[in-house]
């Protein structure tokens, strides 16, 4: 389920949903990122996440965040198509877009996941993750080897483009 975080109702919505499979003694995850170009890669980091939980929760990086990270010619889907897109996906219980770190950090608070999951990036600083303290658990679910980031699709495609 695609949800806003700043509507009350719907988040509410997500809340009790989710005290719910607690009390069924199911465990809570929540990850976040840009995903856009979606990828396999992609697709098996929620893949690995969830295996270690029963209810995954992502959060999309919001149009404005991906710039300020990857750049003024990012992202190449809007944020609202790449929330549903990876809400779509199997793995994925229930997805938000983020306007910006303290939203994780909402989010975090609000959920109480007992699984906190963040990439190999952040590895050796695990107390730059943000909403940590809010997590029973922070889990760096490492990058495989043949791993292919959105940013190294485009350049390929774009040198292909080129040519």
């Amino acid at each position: 389920m695609l949800f806003d975080l700043r509507n009350s109702e719907e988040t509410r919505t997500v809340l009790l949903t989710l005290e719910e499979k607690r009390k069924g003694g199911k465990t809570i995850g929540l990850t976040s990122g840009c995903f856009d170009l979606i990828h396999f890669q992609h697709f098996y980091y929620f893949f690995r996440c969830q295996r270690q939980c029963d209810v995954l929760v992502v959060g999309v990086d919001s149009d404005e965040m991906v710039r300020a990270e990857k750049g003024p010619e990012r992202p190449f889907i809007f944020d609202y198509k790449r929330a549903t897109m990876v809400d779509a996906l199997k793995p994925v219980a229930f997805a938000f877009v983020m306007n910006g770190l303290e939203d994780l950090r909402a989010a975090a608070k609000l959920i109480r996941p007992d699984f906190l999951f963040r990439n190999s990036d952040f590895a050796g600083r695990e107390d730059e993750v943000v909403g940590r303290e809010f997590a029973r658990k922070l889990v760096i679910v490492h990058d495989v080897e043949d791993h292919a980031s959105t940013t190294e699709l485009s350049r390929a495609i774009a040198g292909r483009i080129k040519q």
